[in-house]
């Protein structure tokens, strides 16, 4: 029987509270969070000795968070299946954080956001494709289970994404989370026979919680303590529907959503002991937070960076300000700290980083001109007039005390 304590904290502060250890265990704990997407799946993973698991990265904007987060880099990327609403936001994480593994269901989709998903992978050789076969993998002291999914489909018929889900079991000691993308009917009864889904303490609720998202059977077997639902607002499908709240209430003790509860972590123990901690700040650590605040790389940082300014794609700028803007590519081995540093026009017109912001190795951040939301890779100048001079100008990198790091001049 799993010991079970439930904690909610404000959520402008909570992350901070947590990082200091108020109310919460000092014991090592694997760190399930799941992100407020919208509509979508998107789950960070932390292992006890700091590896990082990401199964699906919604629709777009789960880069935000992991940089709240301080994620610097993944072991694992999880595609549990093709749809735009698990994929949309891969090829974004993909391009601004070093990946070590990725894995899907391995069948292909039609739509423009897999395809240029895949041209993506094909073009990052540091990266490892894994198969989802039944394996076991070992992030430090936390196992997942890689879970056949049913590969039998009728004749004639399309490709059922949603029951081709790659599902995982993940454990620590005697906690364990059972997370399965979109499973619906078919694919729950297959784990239900296949005997794999005996009596977990977290339930990552199947396809949003939908009427198709669950069965009686699957869930007195499953027989989880913890539901959470990842869900938008007012969404068109209506989920959560009812009828999985119900069934979900009937068996779980505790139900959240993230359409009310905003970011859900559940912080899970060896014993079998849970914590769950809710608010819209993402949980960082202490250490995690001070490795946003870098410093520079010291007197030769101008050989370890380099500027671009691309001052007119083709269209019409002054429609798209976006259309404008600065690439800065690091060329360093470790991450380099850029926060308040500043880029500068020859006119002055400058654009300065916020604290914290950071460039990991071999990576590169853009600075638009335009209007936009700052994800830790994309940066935006909110200009209503463009800056960049298409028949010659100067863009000049300078660090937190306004030192010039790197001079880019174009005519």
């Amino acid at each position: 029987m799993h010991f079970r304590s439930c904690t909610r904290l404000g959520s402008a502060i909570f992350a901070i509270l947590l990082a200091a250890g108020h109310g919460l265990s000092q014991e090592p704990s694997v760190q399930i969070t799941f992100l407020d997407v919208g509509q979508g799946d998107a789950i960070v993973i932390r292992a006890p000795e700091g590896q990082t698991i990401m199964v699906d990265a919604g629709r777009q904007n789960a880069l935000r968070y992991l940089q709240q987060m301080g994620v610097a880099e993944i072991d694992l990327l999880v595609a549990t299946h093709p749809h735009a609403d698990h994929i949309g936001g891969i090829e974004e994480v993909l391009t601004a954080r070093p990946v070590r593994f990725y894995m899907d269901n391995g069948l292909p989709h039609t739509t423009a956001t897999y395809t240029s998903l895949m041209g993506t992978l094909q073009r990052l050789e540091n990266v490892t494709y894994l198969e989802a076969t039944a394996r076991r993998i070992e992030m430090g002291g936390v196992s997942i289970d890689v879970l056949p999914f049913p590969t039998s489909e009728p004749q004639g018929t399309e490709v059922d994404h949603n029951n081709r889900s790659i599902a995982l079991i993940l454990s620590f000691g005697q906690f364990s989370a059972f997370l399965s993308g979109d499973s619906e009917e078919l694919e729950l009864t297959h784990f239900l026979t296949s005997g794999v889904a005996k009596d977990v303490t977290l339930l990552k609720a199947p396809h949003h919680g939908s009427a198709n998202g669950f069965t009686r059977d699957f869930l007195e077997v499953a027989s989880p303590e913890v539901v959470v639902i990842s869900v938008g607002a007012g969404n068109a499908y209506l989920h959560p529907r009812p009828e999985a709240l119900t069934e979900f209430g009937s068996v779980a003790d505790h139900v959240y959503r993230t359409d009310r509860d905003g970011h859900v972590t559940v912080l899970g123990y060896a014993d079998g002991r849970y914590e769950v901690v809710l608010g819209q700040d993402v949980v960082a650590s202490g250490a995690e937070r001070a490795a946003g605040r870098l410093p520079g790389l010291g007197p030769d940082v101008a050989k370890k960076v380099s500027v671009t300014v691309v001052a007119d794609t083709p269209g019409d700028v002054r429609g798209n300000l976006n259309g404008e803007y600065v690439e800065i590519q690091s060329h360093a081995t470790v991450p380099l700290g850029i926060g308040l540093w500043k880029v500068c026009d020859v006119s002055s017109r400058c654009f300065r980083f916020p604290e914290g912001a950071r460039i990991e190795p071999g990576r590169r951040v853009v600075v638009y001109t335009g209007y936009g939301t700052n994800d830790g890779v994309s940066f935006f100048m909110n200009n209503d007039r463009a800056v960049w001079n298409n028949d010659g100008d100067e863009a000049t990198l300078f660090d937190a005390e306004d030192n010039p790091v790197v001079r880019y001049v174009y005519e």
